[in-house]
């Protein structure tokens, strides 16, 4: 009895013994799980961007971008950047593949424009949606001798010229995430750049697409220096208001065909006008079609507000101002003298360069802003990018 006892308990330990080392050889080892996550990518921190995504793996990048709707980040667009000459990994199959660094680029906004000049990647521009979303003047030399293909916005969008150019991307703002443009610009073999930095909402979030932008171009080095710079000057002028208790009431757009166009009030400006020490009254405000306001709320607004903003491109008296609509003269910021418009720097067409090259200088814009509202924190300040309305 004893003998089958013992031999029972033989057998028990036996197959113990085999499971365990079944399970130890079935477990990946610390190298295996090492090797997992570098295949994987490693995630590239973006500080405050957040409507794409960077991640790196082995010689390749991988970056998602995202659009908002109603609060919610949606995915709209993943690509797979591999350099020239390299082998191209395994992928999904909703991933675009973009050989870097692209050779030839059509551009929408100045925006883009400004970015890639800060890079040094200007010369791959061969064609730009036109001369009303870009402002620079050597892009509108290039347009008048043809050097530079016009290829049109959006819906008027001329595909037939875009494919005649045959760029490696052709980057569009982030507004046609929603709509069939991307698919019809993939329909006739191009790749769809979407580009979100205009509605991110911080100032330096905007700024960092310029690691976007250095990732397409095997610049990342240089993107990430001339961010990192921009940045650090951002800080320290958003540094002086801190604390700020007395904090004035702001607007910012004009009247437009009956309603208020806050258009340009996006959620990063909105964001500067908060680090600049001022509480602006459309925040809360629920906007028609994304940049329009009830005229009446609008005014209402407008009668109490210490400061008004961005009252429009083409105003730079308040005598202009007023010849827009005389209802402005009830307006407490208009009776003070405390308009301002965002047209003190204009490209040689008269266009303003706020959009296209300030946005590449937040700390200018933001230096001007803390100015305007709150002049003692900013002695020795000269306006840059506005100007007050005499």
């Amino acid at each position: 009895m004893n003998r089958m006892v013992s031999v029972s308990r033989s057998w028990v330990l036996l197959v113990l013994s085999v499971c365990l080392f079944l399970c130890q050889a079935c477990r990946p080892s610390t190298e295996d799980k090492a090797g997992k996550e570098n295949h994987a990518g490693e995630r590239q921190p973006l500080r405050y961007a957040k409507l794409f995504s960077m991640k790196k793996t082995d010689s390749c990048t991988r970056i998602e971008v995202f659009s908002e709707t109603q609060g919610k980040r949606i995915p709209a667009m993943r690509y797979l950047l591999v350099p020239r000459g390299a082998a191209i990994p395994v992928h999904d199959a909703d991933e675009r593949v973009v050989q870097v660094p692209l050779g030839k680029v059509t551009c929408e906004s100045g925006y883009q424009v400004a970015l890639l000049e800060l890079i040094g990647a200007s010369d791959a521009i061969a064609g730009v949606s036109g001369k009303v979303r870009v402002g620079q003047d050597w892009v509108h030399r290039k347009i008048d001798d043809r050097s530079l293909v016009v290829t049109g916005i959006m819906r008027s969008m001329n595909l037939e010229r875009l494919v005649s150019v045959n760029p490696d991307i052709v980057f569009i703002n982030t507004s046609a995430a929603g709509s069939d443009i991307p698919a019809k610009i993939g329909s006739y073999g191009l790749v769809p750049g979407l580009f979100s930095a205009s509605v991110e909402e911080h100032p330096l979030g905007t700024l960092e697409w310029i690691r976007f932008m250095g990732a397409f171009f095997g610049k990342d080095s240089l993107a990430e220096a001339i961010f990192s710079g921009k940045e650090r000057s951002y800080l320290q002028v958003q540094e002086k208001a801190k604390g700020i208790h007395e904090r004035p009431t702001v607007i910012a757009g004009y009247t437009r065909k009956g309603t208020w166009s806050t258009m340009g009030s996006s959620s990063w400006f909105v964001a500067m006008l908060d680090h600049a020490g001022a509480d602006y009254l459309f925040r809360d405000q629920p906007l028609d079609r994304g940049h329009m306001l009830s005229g009446e709320v609008a005014m209402e607004k407008g009668e109490k507000a210490d400061f008004w903003l961005n009252t429009h491109s083409r105003v730079s008296t308040m005598p202009e101002l007023l010849s827009e609509d005389l209802r402005y003269q009830a307006f407490k910021s208009v009776r003070q003298g405390r308009a301002y418009n965002n047209n003190n720097s204009c490209f040689t067409n008269g266009r303003s360069s706020f959009w296209d090259v300030g946005m590449t200088e937040p700390h200018l814009i933001l230096a001007d802003l803390i100015t305007i509202f709150h002049p003692e924190l900013m002695p020795g300040h000269k306006l840059h990018y506005y100007r007050r309305l005499e």
